[in-house]
């Protein structure tokens, strides 16, 4: 019997005579004694009376059960999944300027009929099941509108039943929009991000159309629009490490803004940025101040806001809403038949590598080509990063976002909880504690 590498133990916080231990594959917790955890866990006792049921529990394994390979089954299973779903880019082009935007650089174009016509054949192609999920995505995706009504109608007459979820700024829907996509779409939702409050956040975002004092309630007026029609709404709110105490009042702020409109349809969350500047990487953060993601999640908790939104009811949902919930792939990217469509009819098995043409793997009038390097990449369901093969969290985060390891290397590689993953686990505890 040997001790199983995928937990994480703590001391309790209000009580040090108390180890928590949480299992990152198998979900299972349990509080004990410290002295019963230091005969166990420390000096390998394997004779004590609970150890059955720690072995049960994943906690321990036999000594010639491969943990890495169970894990490695998972993900060949996971990844397997004949996924109904692909990313599709109206339009390269946008009405805003954002400082931080990853598109920053590349060619602005719009899809043309042609470059449509050929996504919708790539489409009845590949995707045979009645049931098919789009992403739709930019650039500013609503810039290019009739292409998406036109992209929309000849697969409906198809005969497909579409499921559309939009990332959008929000400046630009208007409710003949809004009422297209209800009237089209078997289930609609949107993504808008909101990083400011007021004419600070016009001067974020530039808007070319629209002025800077404007900007902000237009959009907010956008978001209690798609709230007052029942649209799930997720509204993400971009923060830098060392700006995250503005980044809470910027969150408390917004929930008002929401208030006596449909928040049962909302979702408020917060997401780090990608910068390499020192102490901004959320994975690597070194300060005095509490870590920037562990004040996240403790405000969106509190204002009723979990980390992930619940896929689960009763305590499995309380371990997503804390980032603990273990996941069969690293992305649904991951997945064979998961794809972005760039605007110019480029493939890539990820909207964050779009437009660089050096990362693409096919295109809509010749298909993907499996043998591209970096669709292997995607594809490849061994974990080979010595590192990660020792990683606690392993289950969790399946080596982790492949986009990121491309573009950054491994200076963004690790999962957003690995500095305060004891601390999760405690609030976790904390939190199933008040139903006992």
């Amino acid at each position: 019997m040997k001790i199983s590498q995928f937990i994480i133990a703590t001391e309790q916080d209000d009580n040090p005579n108390t180890y928590l231990l949480y299992n990152t594959h198998t979900t299972a917790f349990v509080a004990m004694e410290k002295e019963k955890y230091n005969k166990i866990f420390i000096e390998k006792n394997f004779k004590e009376d609970c150890v059955q049921q720690l072995h049960k529990m994943g906690f321990l394994v036999d000594d010639d059960f491969d943990e890495l390979a169970a894990l490695e089954e998972l993900r060949i299973k996971g990844m397997s999944d004949p996924v109904q779903n692909v990313t599709l880019l109206t339009t390269t082009e946008c009405n805003a300027r954002c400082y931080y935007c990853f598109e920053n650089g590349i060619k602005q174009y719009p899809m043309t009929k042609k470059v449509a016509d050929a996504t919708i054949q790539y489409i009845k192609k590949n995707y045979p099941e009645p049931q098919f999920a789009i992403n739709w995505f930019g650039g500013e995706p609503l810039m290019n509108f009739e292409i998406m009504k036109y992209i929309t109608e000849e697969l409906k007459k198809a005969g497909y039943d579409l499921i559309a979820h939009i990332t959008t700024n929000g400046s630009l829907l208007t409710e003949e929009m809004l009422e297209y996509f209800q009237k089209e779409y078997s289930d609609l939702s949107f993504q808008i991000t909101i990083d400011e409050i007021g004419e600070k956040y016009g001067k974020i975002k530039r808007y070319v159309d629209i002025d800077a004092k404007d900007a902000y309630k237009r959009v907010i007026n956008n978001v209690c629009m798609l709230l007052d029609h029942h649209v799930t709404t997720n509204v993400r709110l971009n923060f830098a490490a060392s700006k995250i105490e503005r980044a809470k009042e910027i969150y408390i702020q917004l929930k008002k803004e929401f208030e006596g409109h449909d928040n049962s349809s909302l979702y408020i969350y917060f997401a780090p940025l990608t910068l390499d500047s020192d102490n901004e990487i959320i994975s690597d953060f070194h300060g005095d101040m509490e870590h920037p993601f562990l004040q996240a999640v403790k405000t969106q908790f509190s204002e009723g806001f979990p980390l992930y939104k619940p896929r689960y009811d009763g305590d499995m949902g309380l371990i997503g809403a804390f980032g603990l919930m273990p996941n069969a792939f690293s992305c649904g990217m991951t997945t064979k038949n998961r794809i972005s469509i760039d605007a110019d009819g480029t493939l890539y098995k990820c909207h964050r590598l779009s437009g660089k043409k050096e990362f693409a793997c096919g295109t809509v009038f010749d298909g993907i080509s499996e043998d591209n390097s970096i669709y292997r990449i995607f594809r490849n369901t061994t974990i080979e990063d010595e590192e990660c093969k020792k990683c606690n969290l392993l289950p969790i985060c399946q080596g982790g976002c492949k986009s990121q390891r491309i573009l950054y290397g491994n200076k963004q590689k690790c999962h957003r909880i690995r500095q305060i993953q004891k601390e999760l686990v405690n609030l976790y505890y904390k939190e199933i504690s008040k139903k006992m």
